[in-house]
C-alpha cells in the first residue's frame, strides 16, 4: 500500500507513514495490560536482586540456532513487520560501538547516540511575528512556545507596544527554534523607509502578520513589500482574538448562538479579511483565525501544519519535534519520528547491555538508555506533568481531576528506575542463552538479541504514549466544546 499523503510505500500493518507521519488506513489495537497490572501493584521488591542488591539477569533455556531467537518474536502483538523493519546492528557496528565503549567509556557512547538522534536540535529555524500593538503578538508567541504569560522566559504581555527592537524568544525545548517579536510599522523608530532594513526579513523562514480587526494600510504595505522581495515567501495572515468576536456577538442576545451561528460568524470574519486584502491588491491570501491563548482551537492547528509543510525538508524534523503535542497532525508526525529512533537507540542499549561495565550499579546499563528515551517520549508528546499542568490551566480544569480522568499509566513505568526495571522484566521477550557465551560470535548474537528486546520495549511504551496522547486530545476537545462533565 502507499501513503495517501506523500505516496511513500508502506506496509499494511503500519499505523503511520514513516516518511510524513500521516495516519494510514489500517490500525492495530495494541495493549499492555499484563505489564500495567504488574507494575501498578508493585512494591519494588525485585525478586531478581541478589543479596548484595545487584540486579541479576534471568537465565534462559539453551538454544542451538539463531532461528530460535527470531521465532520467539513471531507472536508479538506488534506484528512481525516490526522486527523485519528493525535495522539490526551489524557486526562492524558492534565492533565500533565496543571500541568507543572500551576506549572512552560509557559516557562517550551516550554522547555519540545523542549526537546521532538529536541532530535536529542543531537546525536553526526563525519565525517572525509582526503586527500593530494590541493584536496579541506576545500571547501568540507564548502559545507557540507552549508557555503561559507568567512562565519563566515568556514574552511580556501588554496592551501597548512594548517591542522596541526585534526580540528573539527561544523555544523551551529547542533553543535553535526562535520566535521573533518584531515591532509594528509606523512607530517612531520603525517607519516604512527603514523597516525592512532594520528587521532584516531575509533571516526568517516565516513571517506571521497579525491583526485583531482588519489588516490595515501598514500591514498591506508590508505584505506587498515582502512579496516584491520574495514572491513565494512564507507569509501568513493571522486574524487574532476570534474568541473575543464570538463572545461579543453573543452579548445583547436572549438566545444562545448555535454552533452553526458561530461557524457563520467565523466565515464572515475570514471573508471580510480576505476582501480587505484583495482591495490592497493581495489575492489568494489564506486567513487563519486564532484564539491567542488556545492552540487547540480554531486555526492554530492549521498554522502548525502549514509551518511543517512549507519549511524546507532539512528543517522539517526540527520543526515537528519542537512543536510538542499541539495538534493531532503534529502528534502523528512526531510518533513517526520517535518510532524511527528505535533502531539507533536499541543498538546503543544492546551494546551497553553486553559490554558496559556497570560495576556496582543496581541495574544493567541498558536500563539507563531505555529509561531516558521513554521519558523523552512522554515529554515530546506533552504527557509530562509540566505540560499537563499548562493544559489544565488553559482549560480551567483542576489538575488532579484532569489526571484522574485521563487515567494514564505510562508515568507508572518511568516514575523511578526501580519501577522501570520491573517494567523491563515484564515486557522482555527474549533471554540470554547459553550459546551466547561462545567466543566472538556469542557476543555478536547476544547484542542482536538484546537489540530486539530493547526495541520491543520502546515500541510497546511508545504505543502506550500514543494512546494516552489521543485520549488527552479527545478530552481537550470535549472540554472546549463543553461536553466533558
Amino acid at each position: 500500500m502507499f501513503c495517501p499523503c506523500c505516496g511513500e510505500c508502506a506496509k499494511e500493518s503500519w499505523k503511520y507513514c514513516l516518511n510524513c507521519g500521516t495516519t494510514l488506513p489500517v490500525v492495530q489495537d495494541e495493549s499492555d495490560d499484563e505489564a500495567t497490572i504488574a507494575i501498578s501493584s508493585l512494591d519494588i521488591q525485585d525478586e531478581s536482586e541478589s543479596e548484595d542488591g545487584i540486579y541479576q539477569r534471568p537465565s534462559g533455556a539453551e538454544a542451538t540456532t539463531t532461528n530460535e531467537v527470531t521465532e520467539e518474536y513471531e507472536d508479538y502483538e506488534l506484528g512481525s513487520d516490526f522486527i523485519d523493519d528493525l535495522k539490526v546492528i551489524s557486526d562492524t557496528e558492534t565492533e565500533e560501538y565496543r571500541r568507543i565503549l572500551k576506549e572512552t567509556g560509557y559516557t562517550a557512547l551516550r554522547e555519540k547516540l545523542e549526537e546521532t538522534i538529536n541532530g535536529w536540535k542543531k537546525i536553526k529555524i526563525n519565525i517572525a511575528v509582526t503586527g500593530e500593538s494590541g493584536t496579541g503578538k506576545s500571547s501568540f508567541i507564548n502559545s507557540i512556545r507552549g508557555l503561559m504569560a507568567d512562565d519563566p522566559g515568556a514574552a511580556e504581555v501588554s496592551a501597548v507596544e512594548t517591542t522596541m527592537k526585534p526580540t528573539a524568544y527561544d523555544h523551551p525545548d529547542n533553543p535553535n527554534l526562535q520566535v521573533w517579536d518584531l515591532p509594528g510599522i509606523g512607530t517612531l523608530n520603525f517607519t516604512r523607509e527603514n523597516y525592512l532594513q532594520e528587521v532584516d526579513l531575509n533571516r526568517f523562514d516565516f513571517v506571521l502578520l497579525l491583526s485583531s480587526s482588519r489588516f490595515k494600510e501598514n500591514d498591506i504595505w508590508l505584505a506587498k513589500e515582502i512579496f516584491k522581495l520574495k514572491p513565494n515567501f512564507n507569509l501568513f495572515f493571522v486574524r487574532t482574538k476570534i474568541d473575543d468576536d464570538l463572545r461579543s456577538s453573543q452579548k445583547g442576545r436572549r438566545k444562545l448562538q448555535t454552533a452553526e451561528d458561530m461557524h457563520a460568524l467565523q466565515q464572515e470574519v475570514r471573508d471580510n479579511a480576505r476582501l480587505n486584502l484583495l482591495k490592497g491588491e493581495i489575492s489568494n491570501a489564506d486567513i487563519y483565525l486564532v484564539d491567542n491563548h488556545d492552540t487547540a482551537a480554531f486555526d492554530f492547528g492549521t498554522i502548525f501544519s502549514k509551518l511543517i509543510q512549507k519549511v524546507s525538508r532539512i528543517k522539517r524534523e526540527a520543526m515537528i519535534m519542537s512543536l510538542t503535542g499541539v495538534t493531532n497532525e503534529v502528534v502523528q508526525r512526531e510518533l513517526a519520528i520517535l518510532k524511527s529512533r528505535i533502531s539507533l537507540v536499541s543498538k546503543t542499549a544492546a551494546v551497553a547491555a553486553v559490554f558496559a561495565n556497570t560495576g556496582t550499579n543496581k541495574y544493567p546499563a541498558e536500563i539507563d538508555v531505555l529509561l531516558k528515551e521513554c521519558r523523552f517520549y512522554r515529554s515530546q508528546l506533552g504527557l509530562n506533568l509540566e505540560s499537563l499542568q499548562i493544559i489544565a490551566n488553559r482549560l480551567e480544569i483542576d489538575f488532579e481531576k484532569l489526571l484522574a480522568k485521563l487515567a494514564m499509566k505510562s508515568h507508572i513505568y518511568v516514575d523511578s528506575e526501580d519501577r522501570f526495571a520491573m517494567y523491563y522484566r515484564v515486557v522482555k521477550k527474549i533471554e540470554p542463552k547459553l550459546w551466547h557465551t561462545l567466543p566472538i560470535i556469542g557476543d555478536m548474537l547476544k547484542v542482536k538479541a538484546y537489540q530486539k528486546q530493547c526495541a520491543f520495549l520502546m515500541k510497546s511504551f511508545l504505543d502506550i504514549c500514543a494512546k494516552e496522547t489521543h485520549d488527552l486530545q479527545m478530552h481537550m476537545t470535549m472540554a472546549l466544546e463543553g461536553s466533558d462533565n
